[in-house]
């Protein structure tokens, strides 16, 4: 009867039932009115009976604890897709910095390399006006 009993447990839905599985019919709160159990909620088909154990019947507090269950799994999975993924941005944004860094190094380089164009287009510029004058007053004393 054990064996039987706990098989019947592992078939049941985990958490708050929504149907009966035998007719299909919606489940509904009801409040037990035993001597072992006064008071007590329990989910159940509106077509069950004590003499008919087939129908649905799950107590209301242990559909409760398994809710919760079942969001305490969830959540912990949740958390730590999260924390997978911050560890990845962390690293994308550690790789970002390094990026940035080099590129500042870089561009001190290129201003490096710009600034020694400027001189030497300065020093072009002024051999090409001493070209230019020596070009004029060689045309000068020549004619």
């Amino acid at each position: 009867m054990s064996a039987n009993l706990s098989r019947r447990r592992v078939e049941k839905e985990r958490g708050f039932p929504s149907f009966c599985k035998k007719c299909g019919e919606a489940a509904k709160i009801f409040t037990s009115k035993t001597i072992k159990n006064p008071g007590r909620l329990f989910h159940g088909c509106p077509n069950g009976s004590e003499e008919d154990k087939n129908h649905l019947f799950k107590w209301t507090d242990e559909s409760a604890v398994e809710e919760i269950e079942n969001m305490k799994s969830h959540l912990e999975l949740q958390s730590q897709r999260c924390e997978d993924v911050t560890r990845s941005y962390d690293k994308k944004i550690e790789d970002l910095g390094d990026a940035l860094a080099g590129f500042g190094k870089e561009m001190k380089e290129m201003k490096e390399l710009v600034d020694g164009y400027e001189k030497d287009v300065k020093n072009l510029k002024k051999m090409v006006v001493c070209g230019v004058g020596m070009m004029v007053v060689y045309y000068y004393f020549a004619m």
